[in-house]
């Protein structure tokens, strides 16, 4: 006879076992491997994100968390961009780690690892390298294992867990006390473990996990801090969109620094920049000057020039009719877009020329700011808008003057502070694709805009998710026209 036991009879007979002296099951035996994706919020309205991974390795788990948030708060602001990496062994004691984080515009690095009496430190700042130690017996956990701990020891309803905690931001092991509540239902969410940490002083700290051990939900001062589970695809579109209107909230965290600087970038005319941390699985775009010199593994060397001559000399039929259509927010046959571009081209039918009329009419006339107007329409309505609103109204009018023109996605240095995500167009004149930015009015750009990805819908910049965050770039050329003779 088969025996169904149902989850609230398992658990109560998980107590039972408890209260009758025995030692409490584990929930869960190991980390929950994978990724996962996360939305923080102040006030319910979103202001970051995090992202954590987890994976098994020889000595037993590597966690590592990239997270972005700006919380204003009384009027005092706080942005902190943090890249965490700490690896575990089997009972999620810290081994080693690498913590990189950017508070408040102030970079710094921190590395260590567990020794005889208590954690090796090492902290690189302001181009300065300090070592230290935090001594300390016993285990030491990293913050992100502390959800996960008490459904390794069983989970036993108002038992308290003191441990030993290493707060990197602070630089201090710290003794901190998580408590096993209760098991209840969360909304949207189903059966939760809901455990309490006193890892910030003084704030009530609530967090659900679910029965694999991953958080569904953390909230700060009763709500006002709240960090929840959310699916991947969201959260790629979420931070992919962000990083391309380089809004404060990932701004640290996506700008990607280079060394050395380039010097005049309006006058490149050839750059050759080596990218680590690139997907192996996604191609690098080539052509219309643009070229992957050589690539090992997640590291490539691109170089770019500008020249297209050759490259491209006609389009085919879908194609053509691919950079003429419409999208859901290119709208090349919408009558105020027709009309507007019937007054900017007035008698010019030069499509060369009327690229160049397109690209100064939207930057001269739609004010940057970092908010995406999504419609064309609405960017004409209010004057204003990221690069992808830009982008869009420029690839509109071309498209309406019958002009093929595509919407593309990358980066772009920004003088005094290095590469940023960026969206700009490509349109088709004279046998070949120019690369035009309508949000600086380049008509053609300069040799900065580094391709990555092609279209405006959110899935198309979607996998920008996978290396915001994670991608380095190094100048190895940078060469200028001639200096003339004297």
């Amino acid at each position: 006879m088969k025996i169904i036991i149902s989850l609230p009879l398992l658990l109560l007979t998980l107590l039972i076992t408890v209260w009758c002296g025995a030692a409490p099951l584990p929930l869960v035996t190991t980390p929950p491997l994978g990724e996962q994706w996360f939305s923080i919020s102040l006030n319910d309205e979103r202001t970051g994100f995090a992202h954590q991974s987890i994976s098994k390795r020889p000595e037993g788990y590597e966690i590592s968390v990239d997270s972005s948030v700006k919380l204003t708060v009384l009027g005092f602001s706080r942005e902190a961009a943090i890249r965490e990496s700490y690896l575990v062994n089997p009972e999620l004691a810290l081994l080693s780690f690498s913590v990189e984080q950017i508070l408040d515009g102030s970079s710094m690095k921190i590395m260590g690892k567990t020794v005889a009496n208590g954690i090796s430190l090492t902290v690189e700042n302001a181009g300065k390298k300090k070592s230290s130690l935090l001594k300390g017996k016993g285990p030491v956990y990293p913050a992100a294992v502390l959800n996960i701990y008490p459904l390794m020891k069983g989970f036993v309803p108002g038992k308290k867990y003191k441990l030993k905690a290493l707060d990197t931001e602070a630089q201090k092991i710290k003794e901190v006390v998580v408590t096993a509540i209760e098991v209840e239902n969360l909304p949207g969410s189903g059966e939760a473990f809901r455990i309490q940490n006193d890892l910030y002083p003084f704030v009530e700290n609530d967090i659900w996990v679910d029965r694999q051990g991953k958080t569904l939900k953390e909230s700060i001062r009763d709500g006002l801090v709240v960090t929840q589970a959310e699916d991947a695809a969201g959260a790629a579109r979420f931070l992919s969109q962000t990083a391309l209107a380089k809004k404060d909230l990932v701004f640290d965290f996506s700008l990607i620094k280079a060394d050395p600087p380039l010097t005049d970038p309006s006058r490149l005319t050839r750059l050759t920049v080596e990218f680590s941390g690139w997907p192996e699985e996604i191609p690098f775009p080539e052509g219309r000057g643009q070229k992957v010199m050589g690539r090992t593994g997640r590291t490539l060397t691109v170089t770019l020039t500008g020249q297209t001559g050759g490259e491209e000399t006609q389009l085919t039929g879908d194609e053509r009719k691919r950079y003429l259509e419409g999208t859901e927010r290119i709208i090349p046959e919408h009558p105020r877009i027709r009309a507007l571009q019937e007054s900017i081209l007035g008698t010019e039918k030069d499509q060369a020329k009327g690229v160049e009329l397109f690209t100064r009419w939207v930057a001269e006339n739609i004010q940057g700011t970092v908010t995406d107007s999504q419609s064309p329409v609405e960017t004409l309505q209010s004057k204003q808008g990221n690069c992808q609103s830009h982008a869009r109204l420029y690839s509109s009018l071309a498209r309406a003057a019958g002009i093929p023109t595509r919407f593309v996605s990358g980066l772009v240095w920004m003088p005094g502070k290095g590469f940023l995500y960026h969206s700009w167009a490509e349109s088709f004149v004279g046998g070949n694709w120019r690369t035009v930015d309508p949000t600086f009015g380049q008509t053609p750009a300069d040799l900065t805009h580094i391709r990555m990805f092609d279209g405006d819908a959110p899935d198309d910049v979607a996998p920008l998710a996978r290396i915001i965050g994670r991608l380095k770039a190094r100048i190895i050329t940078q060469e200028y026209p001639a200096a003339p003779a004297q």
